[in-house]
């Protein structure tokens, strides 16, 4: 392997960790912990920095959690799919983010470092098909190029039928003491106990992030949408820290990502979230009821990706 990149796996604390590192850049996953990126370190932390024994304990509030089949919350934990009423216990945040993934294939070369990790829901049978009955396998690549780290996730239909789909990250930025937020959002979804009422509002005051919000004071659980591409065909959000004169940068397709969620983390905790979703929160349902929500159906044998960018 080049010298300045490499792919580490070592054992931490009884868990297994792969390091990804670019010169003097490197990114930390745990594939056993729902294959969470838990550190991201370029110069300073890009993530909120959490002490192992912390994310250990509680591995799906840190890092980047992964999101699928279904991102966020559904409504009362169920919704009806192709005339079947299915229950999901917890409806919240995919089914993933807490079940161990098999480490598929590791390199480095002169451009970076990476590492693939698969989940196959039939390894889940009383956990995710019970519940989920819709056999799938995903893939998540990490790939650590300079500052820049991509997440490549490819999910297959292994079923004989279609299923419903949406998928997520829940990045926890490290969040600046002083600076701005610029999300290019026209609209946000009208939330009622956290759920979107399926009515879209406008953006304005706190809500208004094209320009870029001031991070001091600023409190939000919301999702945003019809995000608006920059020339390059991308949509790009970022965290700009005036101190240290830094900016972090989350891009991605909208073609591919319809909304992203933003939430400041409570105190003490010093996060920041920049969620990019391919669908809304509760999706299943919305589209039960004729609401365009981006719900995405995957046909048996068929195989969506999708990418996401954090620069620092």
């Amino acid at each position: 392997m080049p010298e300045n990149c490499t792919v580490d796996i070592t054992e931490r604390d009884g868990v297994e960790v792969v390091t990804l590192r670019h010169g003097d850049v490197y990114a930390e996953i745990a594939p056993g912990l729902g294959n969470n990126c838990f550190a991201f370190v370029a110069g300073e932390p890009v993530l909120e920095a959490v002490d192992f024994a912390d994310f250990k304990a509680k591995p799906t509030a840190y890092g980047i959690p992964i999101m699928l089949p279904f991102p966020n919350r559904i409504r009362d934990g169920k919704f009806v799919f192709g005339g079947e009423t299915l229950t999901i216990d917890p409806p919240r945040h995919g089914m993933v983010r807490d079940k161990a993934w098999t480490v598929v294939e590791t390199g480095a070369s002169d451009g970076g470092a990476w590492m693939t990790s698969r989940i196959e829901a039939t390894t889940y049978p009383d956990q995710i098909l019970a519940q989920f009955p819709f056999p799938f396998v995903a893939d998540v690549t990490y790939g650590l190029t300079g500052r820049t780290l991509d997440i490549v996730t490819v999910v297959s239909n292994s079923g004989d039928r279609s299923m419903p789909f949406g998928f997520a990250i829940h990045p926890y930025f490290r969040r600046p003491v002083h600076g701005v937020i610029v999300v290019p959002a026209e609209a946000r979804w009208e939330l009622q106990d956290f759920l979107p009422t399926g009515a879209l509002l406008e953006v304005e005051g706190k809500y208004d992030l094209r320009s870029g919000r001031d991070l001091v004071g600023l409190e939000i659980d919301d999702i945003f949408t019809r995000l608006v591409d920059d020339e390059s065909g991308l949509v790009r959000c970022a965290l700009h820290d005036a101190d240290a004169g830094t900016t972090t940068i989350v891009e991605f397709d909208g073609d591919e990502f319809a909304n992203a969620i933003v939430y400041t983390a409570p105190a003490p905790r010093a996060a920041i979230c920049i969620e990019p979703q391919t669908c809304a929160t509760d999706a299943f349902n919305l589209e039960a009821r004729g609401v365009e929500a981006g719900m995405i159906v995957i046909g048996p044998g068929e195989t969506r990706r999708f990418t996401i960018r954090i620069r620092a």
